[in-house]
């Protein structure tokens, strides 16, 4: 049977080791720039790509696009089901802002889909559709492997393509700002935090923003200054926001970043994306689309998307009933059924440090975990997928070898269409760059696995 493209890039480096050993060291090296960045580190990065088949690069599309469809409809629920607000869970300060009309149709531009993906097994574990990260890494990373020359004749060989991720953010904001209505040649504010760890992405993006054509500046967001009708960052009008600020975080600083929201509010600003996707980046809306009584709402295609791709999940705070409509004791459950699920906060911007999986977890933090949650209220309890792995080549003692390393794919949707992804491998089942994970671009190949060679 013809191995897959994996296999053969790890037969390959093994056939060229002599080449591969220095090569290893010198990609690390070559890495540690600043923009390359998160924070103080540099992200830790491995000599592969994640190599997604034809089937996959298939499978990949029709779910972006279909889950970019369920989650714009989602947000929409919130404004015309007014009985489905709660379900949100949304401070009247945070309803104050998801009221306000962006000036253009999607609730949710951009978002990144973090995932599961293995053979032809798609599972989404989480929807970042406020403010996602790591499409300039991987932009990075895929044109550091691909420029190497040990790379060369294997990416040749096989047809491996790059995606062109910030492209596709710059493409996908334009568009966005011609359905806004805007006719002048937009100047750009890539708006985040000033200590921001993900300053480095913005660099890149300036740079890749400015060669196409578009002036572009990156502001924290307190610097903005609202007058005659036009937004300014000392000195430079915006036109267009690319916004990068989380949702939950302008929340607590409402009294700093005025200027900006009133300017959102009269629509002398196109921010993308809109405060209204925070309606989506709960991790509370995957209860409601695993709930079969809110079937009614989605096609029948979404549904059976749904149920293929998402694992059941419930919110503690309203979590009676669960399997089978079966009545049980909550902590019973959660105690009981403690190897088949995890736990984490609904909220957006919590990150991987609060993921609990039950199985991992000994009793007696379990428990606590389970006394922190039942107080909280605002968690979810979600079904356990396995975390799959992959093996990453290494040096040991000036040898080359081969590492496991559990992964998840991640991936970016931009305007309800898949604009290419990356994978973050950990030792551990959670998996975080910002708890000591690494990233990987993934490339597509167009060849048909059996033309795969060892």
């Amino acid at each position: 049977m013809a191995a897959n493209l994996d296999y053969a890039y790890d037969q390959y480096l093994k056939i060229h080791e002599a080449r591969a050993v220095p090569a290893i060291g010198r990609f690390k090296e070559k890495l540690k720039n600043s923009s390359f960045a998160y924070g103080r580190f540099t992200v830790p990065a491995f000599y592969k790509a994640y190599f997604v088949t034809p089937k996959q690069q298939h499978l990949l599309k029709r779910a972006a696009a279909t889950f970019s469809q369920i989650l714009n409809k989602t947000a929409r629920l919130y404004f015309e089901e007014t009985q489905l607000r709660s379900h949100f869970r949304l401070s009247p300060e945070a309803e104050e802002l998801v009221q306000i009309d962006p000036g253009y149709s999607q609730h949710v531009v951009f978002s990144r889909f973090d995932a599961l993906l293995e053979g032809e097994s798609l599972k989404l574990l989480e929807f970042n559709c406020d403010a996602p990260a790591g499409a300039a890494y991987a932009d990075q990373m895929e044109a550091a492997f691909l420029s190497e020359e040990l790379v060369w004749p294997f990416a040749e060989e096989h047809h491996l393509a790059a995606s062109e991720r910030v492209q596709s953010i710059l493409s996908t904001l334009l568009s966005v700002y011609e359905e806004f209505g805007g006719y002048e040649t937009p100047q750009i504010a890539i708006v985040d935090w000033r200590h921001a760890r993900t300053a480095a992405e913005f660099e890149h993006m300036k740079s890749h923003f400015e060669s196409k054509g578009y002036k572009t500046t990156i502001a924290d967001p307190r610097e903005l200054q609202y007058k005659g009708g036009k937004l300014y960052h000392k000195g430079f009008r915006v036109h267009l926001i690319y916004r990068r600020v989380i949702f939950d975080e302008l929340l607590e600083r409402l009294d700093e970043v005025q200027d900006l929201l009133r300017a959102y509010k009269d629509k002398a600003v196109c921010v993308v994306n809109p405060l209204r996707s925070r309606l989506a980046a709960s991790k509370s809306i995957f209860s409601l689309l695993t709930t079969p009584e809110f079937d009614r709402f989605f096609t029948e295609n979404e549904n059976a998307m749904k149920r293929q791709h998402l694992p059941w999940t419930r919110c503690l705070s309203d979590a009676e009933d669960f399997y089978g409509h079966r009545k049980v004791f909550l902590i019973d459950f959660l105690k009981d059924e403690k190897d088949t699920i995890v736990l984490k906060p609904s909220g957006s911007s919590h990150g991987a440090r609060r993921v609990h999986i039950g199985r991992e977890t000994p009793d007696g933090d379990w428990n606590a975990v389970v006394d922190k949650a039942l107080k909280e209220e605002d968690w979810v309890i979600q079904e356990q997928v396995s975390v799959p792995a992959m093996t990453v080549p290494d040096v040991v003692n000036q040898k080359l070898d081969f590492i496991y390393k559990k992964y998840n794919f991640n991936m970016l949707v931009f305007g309800g269409k898949y604009a290419g992804g990356f994978v973050r491998l950990s030792d551990e089942s959670v998996i975080n760059v910002a708890t000591g994970g690494g990233l990987m671009p993934a490339l597509w190949s167009d060849v048909a696995p059996e033309h795969f060679g060892a």
